[in-house]
């Protein structure tokens, strides 16, 4: 365990039980069964949405990113704690209770149903009737002819 999470382990104390599971290369940190903020590379993550945002982006904070498929630069919706509000308990728990209220806000929104005025603005997809599947239709068994009963000659 490196010296930084050790110290972020300690200075979270003051946020109220949080635990903590190693996941791609660094390591998560939940507030029950959400996941509010990450340790990688030595440097602190909180959760941010549309609700906290500006803050870190007036502290002259950065989401964490890394290079992806095709060298790619991918940026995550957690961004660096400044290094003040880690040493100060109340802004410390200030920052840590809005980035948990937008995991709780993203959460939510992942098993959300598209709204009315989502469904009206994505286009509708024409569908030939080619394409489109046909039910199976069970034939039936067809019995063995009747044989015609005429008169004898």
């Amino acid at each position: 365990m490196s010296s930084f999470l050790e110290y972020a382990q300690d200075r979270l104390k003051v946020c109220g039980p949080v635990t903590y599971k190693n996941m791609f290369g660094g390591t998560a940190i939940y507030s029950g069964n959400r996941i509010f903020g990450m340790v990688i590379n030595d440097l602190l993550y909180f959760k941010v949405g549309p609700g906290n945002q500006a803050e870190y982006e007036a502290a002259g904070m950065a989401p964490f990113s890394y290079e992806g498929k095709n060298g790619k630069k991918v940026s995550m919706s957690y961004w660096q704690v400044p290094e003040e509000v880690i040493e100060d308990d109340e802004d410390l728990r200030f920052w840590f209770q809005r980035a948990l209220r937008e995991s709780v806000q993203a959460g939510s929104q992942q098993g959300k149903k598209p709204s009315a005025s989502a469904k009206k603005a994505a286009p509708k997809k024409k569908v030939s009737r080619k394409a489109a599947p046909k039910k199976k239709t069970v034939a039936k068994k067809k019995s063995a002819p009747k044989k015609k009963v005429g008169k004898k000659r």
